[in-house]
């Protein structure tokens, strides 16, 4: 497996290269895996629930096993499907000593357990930054971190009567199809410098990356954590980068780039097309770049669990590695760009399901939960790269939106991952797409 090559790749002349070593020990550290049906709580864990006494804001110690190489899956029978990694977040927060920082990226946002971490942070002096997304300004959690004065909060545009953004950090962009709707802050990550461990002790550079949103939303979700000076150090700049075009409201339609640390990589967006290319096409595309480089000799597998998956140039270089020898197996949640699935299937997700078996955890008149999560697994013998983070396969997410993906090679990480996408491969049925080509739907997509 090869990755795409560094850098920008349009419109830039450098590009932005960052070595940093790993952690000493990060290969063999233990990895804390959840079951599939709610996170573990650490006894010493104190409650997050909204209205908590003021004394919560004292510094909670929380589990190592929670910070080093920890993975959060849920399950549909779990009768709030975000409250594990509500938790888990908040208890993140609440370890936070007098002094950190901490960075926060908000999409969509509704848990008061969130407010409630975030204001007795705050107040014992941690420093909280927090971008949101602008489709949350005036809604009643966003009034209420608002009115913490000692949080930085920038919004990230502003709420439109259709409950979008009326832009991203990075970029107020639109145009032809396929970008007829305007860009989001569609991240879910967080660093925090230091927290405190249970028995003593202090993990430094955390970063918290996840596909699910601190809401109420039921779908299938994973999120990790784990402690990494120099992958925390390249969402940090990211996230800093945020701040800025949120706070000048300048416009940057590729902001993103490409970070090395050591084995691993970091994919920022938005990722603007190369002069007289099209917005809908490989260019600049590093899924494109990192499939098409995939060597499939000797039993590749490329296992894809995405949400939604509406690019063709995606979809073509799928169908080629499958032609070159590549095993490949598809995962997705949605069939549609509208929400709840509510019009005509993509076209590029119809072409796929022609050419191989797709399986679909997606909406239900029945009530189904929808398979919500971003990540790929890329393995060919003994080395594997996990991909992971807030990037669904749409033309949005590629040339508008502020997103991240995050490729772990050969880590800890990927065992309880392949477990997962094996469980949802064996669980989720074949989709048969429509006979008629006609029916499929435009190239758009209303909501990530």
């Amino acid at each position: 497996m090869q990755y795409e090559s560094l850098g920008r790749t349009a419109g830039n002349s450098t590009a932005r290269r960052r070595r940093t070593p790993l952690l000493r020990g990060l290969a063999v550290a233990a990895v804390a895996v959840t079951s599939l049906s709610m996170a573990v709580t650490p006894a010493s864990a104190a409650s997050t629930e909204a209205g908590a006494p003021a004394a919560a804001a004292a510094v909670v110690p929380i589990a190592a096993s929670e910070v080093r190489n920890y993975a959060w899956f849920n399950n549909k029978t779990d009768a709030d499907m975000h409250g594990g990694v509500v938790a888990h977040v908040a208890r993140l927060i609440n370890a936070a000593p007098t002094g950190a920082t901490l960075s926060l990226t908000l999409y969509f946002f509704n848990r008061p357990e969130i407010v409630t971490a975030l204001r007795g942070a705050a107040e014992r002096g941690v420093r909280v930054r927090i971008v949101i997304n602008g489709s949350q300004v005036g809604t009643a959690h966003y009034n209420a971190l608002k009115a913490i004065p000692a949080i930085t909060l920038v919004e990230c545009g502003e709420r439109r009567p259709d409950k979008q953004s009326t832009r991203g950090c990075a970029t107020s962009r639109t145009g032809a199809t396929p970008l007829t709707n305007p860009p989001l802050m569609h991240n879910k990550f967080m660093t925090i410098s230091s927290v405190q461990l249970v028995g003593g002790g202090t993990a430094r550079n955390v970063l918290y990356v996840a596909s699910a949103n601190l809401d109420y939303y039921r779908a299938y979700e994973n999120a990790i954590t784990i402690s990494n000076a120099g992958l925390y150090a390249a969402y940090l700049s990211y996230f800093n980068d945020l701040m800025r075009y949120g706070t000048s409201g300048r416009n940057n339609p590729n902001l993103g780039s490409t970070t090395a640390v050591g084995d691993h990589r970091v994919y920022t967006f938005p990722r603007r097309e190369a002069a007289g290319r099209k917005p809908g096409g490989a260019s600049n595309d590093p899924v494109v770049s990192l499939l098409k480089a995939t060597n499939c000799s000797g039993g590749t597998r490329i296992d894809l669990a995405n949400f939604r998956i509406q690019r063709a140039a995606v979809v073509t270089e799928l169908k080629a590695a499958r032609s070159r020898g590549c095993q490949v197996r598809i995962v997705t949640g949605a069939t549609s760009g509208r929400p709840h699935d509510a019009g005509a299937p993509m076209r590029a997700l119809v072409d796929l399901a022609r050419a191989m078996p797709v399986h679909l955890c997606g909406y239900t008149a029945a009530g189904g939960v929808p398979m919500h999560e971003k990540f790929m697994i890329v393995r060919r013998g003994a080395q594997s790269t996990l991909y992971v983070g807030s990037h669904n396969l749409t033309y949005r997410a590629l040339r508008q939106n502020d997103e991240n993906i995050l490729a772990l090679r050969s880590h800890p990480l990927n065992v309880p991952f392949q477990q997962r996408f094996d469980s949802h491969y064996s669980t989720c049925l074949p989709w048969t797409p429509p006979a008629n080509a006609a029916a499929a739907a435009a190239d758009t997509d209303e909501l990530d």
